[in-house]
């Protein structure tokens, strides 16, 4: 006799609000972690993928991100949002300033000049937010894509929508979204709460100001950097 599948784990709005703010985005590091998380929320993808994703395989003009070569040897290009894509920007611009260039991966190591992360270190990275985000659910990298996935069903993507978005083989994998929990995917739908007594907004006005900053020149960069350590 079979045991029954488990149904994966989603993260409501609320919880996923509350790990958006536990990044430390003034920091490089920090930085590239939301633009990390943001990939697997915005765009499935897998860990494998997120550590293996090239500079050249993201398009920010189109707001589209290519896989090549996933899970059983597919290639696939995703649509993202233009929350994700401002993310995806403020990294890819923070990293060329810092000398890093096309050859090395999108996500790589900022202290080791451009050294590939490794999918143990993304999954550690992840716990360390989970945790400070007091979220209370095991959250992995494919905790954010299973979130992806039923975000994009609520949308009214078809199942097969999904399936290509995902790369799965088959649709009976992407099925398993269908029987989540229905107070589980109504959480997830609702509208974004206030998280730790501030409201969802602070992100966005974040995003908007580390993108501005990122277009400046290098010297206004450097010069106001230095202003804002001085800074109490």
């Amino acid at each position: 006799m079979s045991r029954p599948k488990r149904l994966p784990t989603v993260l409501t709005e609320r919880e996923v609000e509350a790990l958006r703010s536990a990044v430390r985005t003034r920091t490089l590091t920090g930085l590239r972690n939301r633009a990390m998380v943001e990939a697997m929320l915005g765009a499935g993808l897998r860990v494998s993928e997120v550590v293996a994703l090239m500079p050249k395989e993201v398009d920010l003009e189109k707001g589209m991100v290519r896989v090549n070569q996933g899970k059983g040897a597919k290639d696939r290009v995703i649509p993202v949002d233009g929350e994700t894509v401002g993310w995806l920007r403020a990294w890819t611009e923070k990293r060329a300033s810092r000398g890093l260039n096309g050859r090395q991966p999108l996500f790589c190591g900022v202290r080791n000049r451009g050294k590939p992360l490794t999918a143990r270190a993304v999954q550690l990275s992840l716990k360390l937010l989970t945790d400070r985000a007091g979220i209370e659910k095991t959250v992995t990298p494919h905790t954010l894509r299973h979130t992806y996935a039923t975000r994009m069903l609520r949308r009214g993507l078809s199942l097969r929508d999904v399936q290509t978005l995902l790369g799965h083989s088959s649709v009976a994998t992407t099925q398993v979204y269908t029987h989540v929990d229905p107070d589980e995917r109504a959480a997830t739908g609702g509208e974004r709460a206030k998280v730790q007594g501030r409201p969802a907004a602070t992100d966005a006005t974040v995003l908007e100001l580390v993108t501005r900053l990122a277009a400046l020149p290098r010297d206004s960069r450097k010069a106001l950097s230095g202003l804002l350590e001085r800074m109490p």
